[in-house]
């Protein structure tokens, strides 16, 4: 009898195991939506009593990360007669918040840097303020704080400190708690040699890579630098073909003398070469575009830069979400690599509409496409249309042509303009104005961060109902230019770079060929404009996604003295286009003389911009952003006209592209001046 009950268990068991799960429910927590993403499982998945008995622990974990203490979390599988469904009921603990840390036998280094690093710290005036601490504990790191205090020692030589576990008191009331830390600080000790034994890399120049590392003889030993340099020579020995090898620092220490030597043992294992690239998660994007921007191929020695260098490119190209590039070990000497992606939504469309007292009732449109069909051409159609001026873009680049390193892209242009029936005439110089134009360049890779092209753009312009008075600076003309343009990107992120710099020189030369018998004039000058964008982010200093953003803009536009510059060639400022946020866009320049209503343009301009940025919703990718502006614009010099500007801006990564709120305030501006405390502005990357 107790065979057929065991026999009908067991068959109940295999039968639920190989259930499939329909539905996961999250009870007793108020934003489940935060639960779900670290609970390990999802509708689809296999259930089984090990998967869900996981989970509840990465509950507990997500839950005590956040600061909460004594959490529970049970679980109930109803069968559903083919499926099951789980259901998680979680009793959130209370929240404790550290009010005191303490550190006892500290004599030689200060409380404040051994803190600086913990994740558990006491609360901090204007603890919400990133880089700030709140004070809420997080105890699933609790016990590796002990390890960032003692490694705070090792950074100053202290070979010999010892800190106890931390040991943490919380009030059952208040659910206050200090924390404590007991130190034996030991001794200060100093390097004497370092080197490099083991296995012989083939091509390695061991005195050389010896050369580069931190650690030097008769210096205080330093973890940091010891890392440093296992790193070092870990990129080294990667770059001749041993993907795996193992760098292990050993030291002899003389506890007399207070001294100790390094040596790097290296451990080399096989050399390897890549067997074969694997793609996956690529529903649209061909893999052959993907291949563009992996630098190793099935046969190639394996390469630390390679391999580094092709992640990053990965995410350069906007094409995904996320690109992750990965080794695993196959038969023999060989390596496989396999590069998982998830696809970003390359396509938007939009739409809008508004009103301006210069233009009036307008609305626009777009449509963009940055990888279409998967081929990694980025096409894209524009139009504005307002009561005083229509405009219409087309355009394309393809990136790789035949996957090569050269690059084609071209566009053409067209707009009309007609303030008839407007009052801003006496501001605006001129009644009606015509401008149809093309473009075309060709381009090439020159290294994996640096590009060049070269191209040329022609374009025409025509006025009607010139103000008598500005006669000669507003005539018919034509753009004859040579185009080039010189591109640096060693950014981590297309969309949101976190390191890295990126860098933009264009340079124009109008005047190619004769003056046009039709009376219009030959434009003729020679204009630069320099983007620079410098990005540093803190994830791994302060374990808060806070980055650091410096940007410049630099503009020059000359001529010789019977020369021609239109005043539609010349340099403005304002807005997030054309920087200095605050300001309406264009609207910085100076003035035709004797008054400040008729904008003429710059000859040079520059800008200044700093900024923070702090993620607001990760779900939503979505960032606050703090910035301040600083931009100067003259004829002569850079300096005739000085704006300043703060401000704070909304950045979310959209499904119809990024999409930036701008909330800016203008620093003592000028009675004359337009600003604009708000601005909307779609698909900007710098």
């Amino acid at each position: 009898m107790w065979k057929r009950v065991l026999l009908v268990l067991l068959m109940s068991v295999s039968f639920l195991a190989a259930q499939k799960i329909d539905s996961i429910e999250i009870r007793g927590f108020g934003d489940a939506d935060k639960l779900k993403p670290v609970v390990g499982i999802k509708v689809g998945d296999t259930y089984t009593v090990a998967k869900v008995k996981r989970a509840k622990k990465l509950i507990v974990l997500a839950l005590e990360s956040g600061g909460y203490h004594n959490n529970v979390v049970e679980s109930t599988i109803s069968n559903k007669g083919g499926t099951v469904g789980v259901t998680f009921d979680v009793n959130r603990g209370n929240k404790i918040t550290i009010t005191k840390v303490t550190f006892m036998g500290n004599d030689n280094v200060p409380a404040a840097d051994l803190e600086k690093n913990l994740i558990n710290k006491k609360s901090e005036f204007m603890g919400w303020f990133p880089g700030r601490s709140n004070g809420d504990a997080n105890v699933a790191q609790l016990k590796y704080d002990g390890h960032r205090v003692h490694d705070e020692y090792l950074k100053r030589g202290y070979l010999d400190a010892q800190v106890s576990d931390p040991l943490m008191r919380v009030d059952s009331s208040s659910y206050n708690a200090e924390i404590a830390y007991s130190i034996k600080e030991g001794n200060v000790y100093n390097v004497t040699s370092v080197s490099i034994t083991g296995d012989n890399a083939i091509g390695l120049d061991k005195n050389k890579i010896r050369e580069e590392l931190k650690l030097r003889a008769n210096k205080a030993f330093n973890v940091t630098k010891l890392r440093k340099d296992i790193k070092k020579i870990q990129e080294a020995v990667g770059n001749l073909g041993y993907a795996y090898a193992k760098i292990k620092p050993d030291f002899k220490k003389n506890a007399k003398k207070l001294t100790v030597s390094v040596v790097y043992k290296v451990n080399l294992g096989k050399r390897v070469t890549i067997g074969d690239v694997k793609i996956s998660g690529n529903e649209k994007t061909k893999d052959h575009v993907v291949r563009r921007y992996v630098y190793l191929a099935p046969g190639d020695l394996y390469n630390y830069t390679d391999y580094k260098d092709s992640q990053r490119a990965l995410a350069r190209t906007g094409y995904f979400e996320k690109a992750t590039l990965k080794r695993k070990k196959a038969t023999g000497d060989k390596v496989d690599l396999v590069v998982d992606v998830k696809e970003a939504k390359t396509g938007a469309f939009t739409a809008g509409g508004g009103y301006s007292s210069a233009d009036g009732f307008l609305v626009n449109g777009s449509v963009s496409e940055k990888n279409i069909f998967g081929s990694g051409i980025e096409v894209s159609a524009a139009i504005d249309y307002s009561e005083v001026k229509n405009s219409y873009n087309l355009s394309f680049k393809e990136p790789r042509l035949f996957d090569s390193k050269y690059s084609l892209s071209g566009g053409i242009y067209k707009s009309n303009t007609d303030y008839t029936d407007r009052e801003e005439y006496d501001n605006i110089g001129y009644l009606k104005k015509d401008e149809i134009g093309a473009y075309m360049s060709l381009g090439r890779q020159l290294t994996r961060t640096l590009s060049a092209s070269i191209g040329y753009k022609y374009g025409i312009v025509e006025y009607d109902e010139v103000n008598a008075t500005l006669s000669t600076d507003y005539e018919d003309y034509v753009k004859s230019a040579f185009i080039a343009a010189l591109v640096f990107d060693n950014t981590d992120d297309y969309y949101l770079p976190r390191e890295g710099v990126y860098a933009k020189l264009n340079f124009e030369y109008a005047g190619l060929g004769s003056a046009p018998t039709d009376g219009k004039k030959l434009a003729e000058f020679t204009k630069i404009n320099f983007k620079l964008g410098m990005f540093y982010g803190l994830q791994d200093t302060i374990n808060y996604d806070l980055i650091f953003r410096y940007k410049f803009r630099l503009g020059y536009i000359d001529a010789g003295v019977d020369d021609y510059i239109p005043v539609a060639e010349k340099l403005y400022l304002g807005g997030s286009a054309r920087g200095v946020r605050g300001y309406s866009s264009g609207s910085i320049s100076p003035y035709l003389a004797g008054g400040n209503d008729i904008l003429i343009g710059g000859n040079k301009s520059m800008v200044h911009s700093v900024e923070a940025s702090i993620p607001l919703s990760e779900a939503t990718k979505m960032r606050l952003t703090f910035f301040a502006d600083y931009g100067t614009i003259g004829i002569n010099s850079f300096d005739e006209i000085t704006k300043k500007s703060v401000g704070a801006q909304v950045e979310w990564q959209s499904p119809f592209g990024p999409v930036n709120l701008v909330f800016a305030k203008a620093i003592d501006p000028e009675e004359y001046d337009k600003t604009a405390d708000f601005e909307f502005s779609m698909g900007s990357k710098f």
